[in-house]
């Protein structure tokens, strides 16, 4: 027994020897009082053949997660990313997020090549779906889109980068976020909640916060210089605003209910990392070890500290704010979306691009509209006009595809660039409305993506002790709220109460004119027959009869109106 156990155990030693866990956690004070905490759990495995070749067993997933493993195989998906956020990031006052997401829910996909891309989203969706407790499966293709430039791959991927025949991109920004969701998402972690930082992941704390977003990223990395082989990482994310609080200390106590008591045993690392630039907040507790992060000039200092070095005894964590509140950070890029027009036939939708930094910027601007909203491109107005460099057009179909327009925009510095377009609603069919229909229809957030030399606002580097010379920056816009012209769907209610009234009124003298026997009346009486000595009138048949006649007519045709 106890050399089957043992040889158990080297199987999973040597299993796991190939894979490597870290965690990491960034604390930030931003803002008029805000405090943002980012979780990074990082698994990478480096058996890249093994995991996209479809003939190989794997039987033995170690530390990465088997559900999501196979649900990556299966599907021969080379990247995946997937976000599922609460709250609207303040990019004005907090700066670039650690990483963009929009509202609700978001998913696209890499697909390997010769692969039928279609239909694989369609079973990735409904997977992803019922792995993370999510309402995906109300992506359909009317809300999916193929960017042929934004989205493209953080990894490397087998096949034609320039070809969007391989990317699917949807999003859903009705997704409501709450504990079905958080809850299969850290059953992924391989420590779970029970201990190293995913001990501080408490969901009456985290989702009573400002701003709350969970990020799940699947992609394939490269393990050397040239590239030759490769690996899959999986990581996931967890970006929080906490609210302003009176206190003047912050501890990991007044942050998330709880001390942070122990290092998970798998991970090779495990750091807790907290800015102290620009010099708004004091550390207590001595680091590990400072690391300087250097953007474009731009250097930020962070204390960093060896969780497993310091739960030995316990952590005791104290951060020192000098002051709560602090002037809002306007970063080099800003993008603002908002409706216009108040009749129906004149809708607009209008962009604003706010170049704040001394150097110009080359902004790929991806707006996507639902078909039901017929865009008219000869509306379409870049101000100024020289800006305007390159346009990509995809019409819809409707019922099948929607709208896809993405421009190339060159922002001067410290300068506006406004862009509109008109469009006009569609009627839908009375069974196209959702329930709560006069709420209205979202129309995603756009995205703008820029390269940036000089990055000031972005709130968490990525990566630590490296000199960046740029940074890819990634923006959502707010969601628009567009009512459609909506049937009364209080007609339904109404053809049934008509309807039942004629038959309670009609039904039973049908009846008993059918079931019961009619006697000739005595000559020179003025009503036609009796009906067990009761006289009725022929006239009262006849208007029963086409009442009932007409009652049914209405409700056939409300029923089947083509």
């Amino acid at each position: 027994m106890l050399r089957f156990l043992y040889i158990s155990a080297c199987l999973v030693i040597v299993s796991d020897a190939n894979q490597d866990h870290t965690e990491k956690l960034f604390i930030r004070q931003l803002p008029q009082g805000r405090t943002l905490a980012h979780f990074e759990f990082v698994t990478t495995w480096d058996t890249h053949h093994l995991m996209f070749n479809q003939a190989a067993n794997v039987h033995h997933y170690g530390l990465f997660p088997k559900s999501l493993a196979e649900v990556m195989r299966h599907y021969g998906t080379q990247e995946v990313h997937l976000s599922l956020t609460q709250g609207m990031w303040r990019s004005r006052v907090w700066g670039f997020p650690p990483i963009s997401a929009p509202l609700g829910a978001e998913l696209w996909a890499w697909f390997l090549p010769g692969t039928n891309a279609e239909c694989q989203w369609k079973g990735l969706v409904n997977a992803m779906s019922g792995l993370l407790c999510a309402s995906l499966n109300f992506i359909e293709s009317t809300a999916t889109y193929q960017p042929l430039h934004s989205f493209k791959p953080w990894g490397a991927i087998v096949g034609n980068v320039s070809s969007s025949q391989l990317l699917r991109y949807a999003s859903l920004p009705r997704e409501a976020v709450c504990t079905e969701n958080f809850t299969p998402w850290t059953k992924l972690l391989p420590c779970g909640t029970k201990a190293g930082l995913g001990s501080l992941l408490v969901p009456s704390v985290l989702y009573d916060t400002e701003y709350h977003s969970l990020g799940l990223h699947f992609t394939s990395e490269c393990l050397n210089n040239d590239c030759s082989q490769l690996g899959v990482q999986l990581m996931q994310s967890l970006t929080v605003v906490f609210r302003p609080s009176l206190k003047t200390k912050l501890t990991m106590k007044s942050l998330f209910s709880k001390t942070l008591s122990s290092s998970c045993p798998v991970a090779s690392k495990s750091k807790l990392l907290v800015c102290v630039t620009p010099e708004l907040l004091d550390v207590t507790t001595p680091p590990s070890v400072w690391e300087e992060v250097g953007f474009g000039g731009v250097v930020t200092r962070w204390a960093v500290y060896d969780i497993a070095n310091l739960t030995s005894g316990g952590l005791k964590f104290d951060i020192n704010v000098h002051t709560s509140i602090g002037m809002p950070w306007a970063p080099s890029l800003l993008v603002h979306r908002f409706l216009t027009g108040g009749k129906a036939e004149h809708r607009g939708i209008t962009t604003e691009m706010f170049n704040n930094g001394r150097t110009s910027l080359d902004v790929l601007y991806l707006t996507m509209v639902p078909w039901f909203c017929r865009l008219f491109l000869h509306t379409l107005k870049v101000t100024p006009e020289s800006s305007h460099l390159y346009q990509h057009y995809t019409p819809a179909k409707d019922r099948v595809r929607p709208h896809t327009l993405e421009l190339l925009i060159r922002v001067p510095p410290l300068s506006i660039i406004t862009i509109t377009t008109q469009f006009s609603p569609a009627y839908l069919k009375w069974t196209e409305h959702p329930s709560d229909a006069h709420h209205g229809f979202y129309i995603n957030s756009a995205v703008a993506t820029t390269v940036m030399t000089s990055c000031p606002n972005c709130t968490i580097p990525s990566g630590l002790g490296t000199r960046h010379r740029e940074v890819m920056v990634r923006l959502h816009t707010e969601p628009l709220l567009v009512p459609l012209p909506t049937p009364d769907f209080s007609m339904p209610y109404n053809v049934l109460c008509f309807v039942c009234t004629v038959v309670a009124i009609g039904f039973g003298s049908i009846f008993n004119l059918t079931t019961r026997q009619l006697v000739p009346d005595i000559p020179g009486n003025k009503k036609a027959w009796t009906v067990f000595g009761r006289s009725i009138d022929r006239s009262i048949i006849a208007r029963g009869v086409v009442l009932i006649a007409i009652a049914g007519v209405a409700a056939y045709t409300y029923l089947n109106p083509e």
